[in-house]
C-alpha cells in the first residue's frame, strides 16, 4: 500500500485528524489496533465507560464539533444533596449544599461514542483500517523520494505501507512502549514519552443501572464520596432517556483490582451503594465494570500507577529535540500532546489541529 499520510490511532484525535485531512483533500490511511474505533471513548448501552463530560465554557472545539454533528446534549445531574460515606455502620453524612459543578459539565445524549460515530460517518470508510497493530516505522531519506515505511499486523498478516508523512495519534507512553523506530527517536524524546502518564489509564469505572434514578426522589444528587470504598467517587450516570444509573471510580489501585477480580469488585460496589443509597440500590438491572489499566491498547505497566493530580501535558519542552523528527515528517497528536487541554476530550481535538497547522505551514 502507498499513501500520502498514515495516521496511527483511531481514537478521537486520530479520527479528527483524518477529518481535517479530508477537508484539505489529502490522501491518508488510518490504522487502529482495536476492533473498534474511539480509543478511550467507549460507550456501552449509552453508558460512557470512558470520558463522558465536557465543559462548553472551557472546551470550544468539542462543543463546536458536537453542534456540527447535530447531537443532543444535556447537563450532568448534580441537583440535590451530596453524601459522604465515612463510617461503615452509620448512614452517610448528607450535605444539602450538593455537588453542583461550576462551570456546568455537560453530556452527550446516547454517549460520547456518538461523537466518534458522527466523525467516522464523514470519512471514507475504505481508508479506515481496524485490527491493525503497528510495530515499526522506518524513515528512508532518499534524495528524490523521502518516505516512511509503516509495518503493521493487519488481521493477522504483516503488511507495509509506504507514506510521505506519519501522524501518531495515540498515548505517548504507549507509543514509546509498543512501536520501534528507524532511526531511533532522540533520547530526550524517548524519555519524555516514557514519562508521560496516559490520562485515566490507571483507573476503573463501575456502573449500576436501574429502571429509574430513584435517589432523586429523596432529594439526592447521586454524587457521593467515600473513605470506605471500593468506589471512591460516585455520580449520577442516568441516560438522556431516563434510565437510572450510578457510576463510580474504583478507589483501589490497579494491582489490587487485578488480584481481587471483577466479580468481587462488582459485588462489593453494589453493597456499598446499598449502604449509601438504601435498599433500592440492591437490585440493579445491570452492572458494568471496565478497568482501563488492563487495556493493553491504552495502558502500559507504568500506567498502572496513577499520577498525583493532573499532569502537565504537551511537547513544548522538547521542541528542539523533536526538530529532526519533524524533518522526517513524523508528527504527534493524541490528547497527551496537547499544550492547553491535555488529557481532556478537548485536548484530542487541540492536538489534531496543532499537527495539521504544522503540516500546512511548513
Amino acid at each position: 500500500m502507498k499513501t500520502e499520510f498514515v495516521i496511527i490511532g483511531g481514537g478521537l484525535s486520530g479520527l479528527y485528524t483524518a477529518y481535517l485531512l479530508e477537508q484539505l483533500g489529502k490522501e491518508y490511511i488510518l490504522l487502529e489496533g482495536r476492533a473498534r474505533f474511539g480509543g478511550r471513548i467507549y460507550t456501552e448501552d449509552k453508558f460512557d465507560m470512558g470520558p463522558s463530560w465536557f465543559w462548553p465554557d472551557m472546551h470550544p472545539r468539542i462543543t463546536q464539533l458536537i453542534d456540527d454533528l447535530h447531537l443532543s446534549v444535556f447537563p450532568q445531574h448534580d441537583k440535590g444533596a451530596f453524601l459522604f460515606d465515612k463510617h461503615e455502620n452509620k448512614p452517610p453524612l448528607r450535605y444539602e449544599s450538593g455537588y453542583a459543578g461550576s462551570p456546568q459539565s455537560m453530556r452527550v445524549a446516547g454517549g460520547m461514542q456518538t461523537v466518534v460515530n458522527g466523525i467516522k460517518a464523514k470519512l471514507t470508510k475504505e481508508q479506515l483500517i481496524c485490527n491493525a497493530k503497528v510495530s515499526h516505522v522506518e524513515h528512508n531519506a532518499e534524495k528524490q523520494d523521502s518516505h516512511s515505511i509503516v509495518t503493521a499486523d493487519i488481521d493477522g498478516a504483516t503488511q507495509t505501507i509506504q507514506t510521505r508523512q506519519v501522524i501518531f495519534a495515540m498515548p505517548l507512553r504507549l507509543l514509546e512502549n509498543s512501536i520501534t523506530f528507524t532511526p531511533a527517536l532522540p533520547i530526550k524524546v524517548q524519555r519524555k514519552f516514557a514519562s508521560t502518564a496516559t490520562w485515566m489509564a490507571a483507573h476503573a469505572k463501575f456502573f449500576a443501572i436501574y429502571k429509574t434514578p430513584f435517589w432523586r426522589k429523596t432529594g439526592l444528587s447521586g454524587s457521593a464520596s467515600s473513605q470506605l470504598g471500593p468506589l471512591a467517587e460516585i455520580h449520577d450516570a442516568s441516560t438522556f432517556d431516563g434510565t437510572g444509573a450510578l457510576f463510580g471510580f474504583v478507589g483501589v489501585d490497579a494491582h489490587t483490582r487485578r488480584s481481587a477480580g471483577n466479580e468481587l469488585i462488582k459485588s462489593l460496589a453494589v453493597k456499598q451503594l446499598v449502604r449509601i443509597y438504601g435498599e433500592q440500590a440492591a437490585q440493579p438491572i445491570d452492572v458494568k465494570l471496565i478497568d482501563w489499566s488492563q487495556e493493553s491498547m491504552t495502558a502500559t505497566d507504568a500506567d498502572k500507577n496513577a499520577p498525583n493530580g493532573h499532569p502537565q501535558y504537551g511537547l513544548r519542552d522538547i521542541q528542539s529535540a523533536l526538530a529532526p523528527v519533524y524533518q522526517q515528517a513524523w508528527y504527534f497528536a493524541g490528547t497527551e500532546a496537547a499544550e492547553e487541554h491535555g488529557g481532556y476530550i478537548e485536548g484530542a481535538l487541540e492536538a489534531a489541529e496543532a499537527v495539521i497547522t504544522r503540516i500546512t505551514t511548513e
